[in-house]
């Protein structure tokens, strides 16, 4: 039964470091498009941040679907694509709510950015492993 906790555990601890690469990729493609639209495109803060969100959302879901968790495709793709899309309306809807307020308050808004992406990533990883990618429909 130990074997058995410590052999899950692991897998868990894996799967959450393959997460992590695949986010940290995701914070590059948000805050570089996020940038980018901002300081040289002139578009507001309002508009680019959801289009950095959407964008991040849809990287990291390929990143995650073809490695974190290759191996647990029960699902068809469209099924777990609108599930993952589902979890990142919720993290996303955090990351921009915390974007926006804290940049109304005063603060840089790459720095609100990175706050927002920092809160909405538990929630993110456990509703993908348990429903996206698991077996809870």
């Amino acid at each position: 039964m130990f074997r058995i906790l410590f052999a899950q555990g692991l897998n868990l601890k894996s799967r959450f470091l393959k997460f992590a690469v695949v986010g940290i990729s995701g914070i590059f493609v948000n805050e570089g498009l996020l940038a980018l639209l901002t300081e040289v495109f002139a578009v507001k803060v309002h508009w680019a941040g959801a289009i950095a969100i959407e964008v991040s959302i849809i990287h990291n879901f390929l990143l995650n679907n073809f490695w974190t968790w290759r191996d647990t495709r029960q699902k068809p793709f469209i099924t777990r694509f609108i599930q993952y899309h589902s979890v990142a309306l919720i993290s996303g809807s955090v990351n921009y709510i915390v974007l926006v307020g804290l940049t109304a308050l005063g603060l840089h808004h790459l720095i609100s950015n990175m706050i927002g992406i920092g809160i909405g990533t538990l929630i993110n990883f456990i509703l993908n492993h348990y429903w996206t990618f698991g077996n809870i429909n």
